[in-house]
């Protein structure tokens, strides 16, 4: 019986709570959209390039695809690129000569890819010269193509709106930059609050809740190489690397 009010008294405990927060997400509240923005100079580089073998059995483009991805490793080490400067995705098995999916009912294929794709990063000094810093990149692209390896062009942004490029720049540490963006987006959300408020004939008494909006997204029909980065800002100018956020604030008032 004890056990019995215990558990009546936890589930009336647990309806209340949701009834509460119910009613607080019902008040009448005016909710603004906004973005904020801040920029900073790169202070990281990542060169994508890729490794591609094809062959009629899946086991021999394996090999042959190691094969190449062990020179390339021994060249960069060669060049002076530290292990933790340069990222291997590891390989990827596809229908050779195509764009990665067979379709039934299709032409089948007749042997298989087998793609490596390569991450070199760079940062330092280097990067403060824009001249000596695409000597460098020109340099290691023409190094790793004559061993097999081909560009990897690349979408700056996870939506496409920053173009392509086989070299993006980013910021290792974008917390406070992060913190200015959305310092900025709950700015410029008050006066579009207070211009509806003043539309309403009430006046706003406080900002109930900020929500971050989630980054925008487009389905890609196949993966794409950003997302074996960790990296979440990405620009192809090494002055201008955009730190965006999109803030939802309500506001209540009376």
């Amino acid at each position: 019986m004890r056990r019995s009010f215990f558990l009546l008294c936890i589930a009336l405990v647990v309806l209340g709570v949701g009834a509460l927060q119910a009613q607080e997400s019902q008040k009448p509240a005016i909710s603004v959209t906004s973005a904020g923005k801040v920029t900073a100079k790169a202070d990281l580089a990542i060169v994508f390039m890729t490794v591609r073998s094809t062959s009629p059995l899946a086991a021999d483009a394996l090999e042959q695809n190691n094969k190449k991805v062990q020179v390339l490793k021994d060249r960069l080490t060669a060049l002076g690129y530290k292990e933790d400067k340069v990222k291997f995705s590891g390989n990827r098995f596809a229908p050779a000569g195509g764009p990665g999916i067979f379709y039934g009912g299709g032409q089948r294929p007749t042997g298989f890819d087998v793609t490596n794709s390569v991450f070199i990063y760079l940062e330092g000094p280097e990067l403060n010269d824009l001249q000596q810093f695409n000597t460098r990149v020109s340099g290691l692209l023409d190094e790793l193509s004559k061993l097999g390896a081909s560009p990897l062009d690349t979408p700056i942004s996870r939506i496409s709106m920053g173009g392509s490029s086989v070299v993006a720049f980013t910021v290792k540490d974008p917390s406070v930059l992060e913190k200015q963006a959305y310092q900025q987006a709950i700015e410029n959300a008050r006066p579009i609050a207070d211009d509806i408020a003043r539309h309403m004939k009430v006046q706003i008494t406080g900002v109930e809740s900020v929500t971050t909006r989630p980054e925008a997204q487009i389905q890609e029909q196949y993966a794409s190489p950003l997302e074996e980065i960790t990296y979440r800002y990405l620009a192809s100018s090494l002055e201008e690397v955009p730190i965006r956020v999109s803030l939802v604030v309500r506001y209540s008032y009376k």
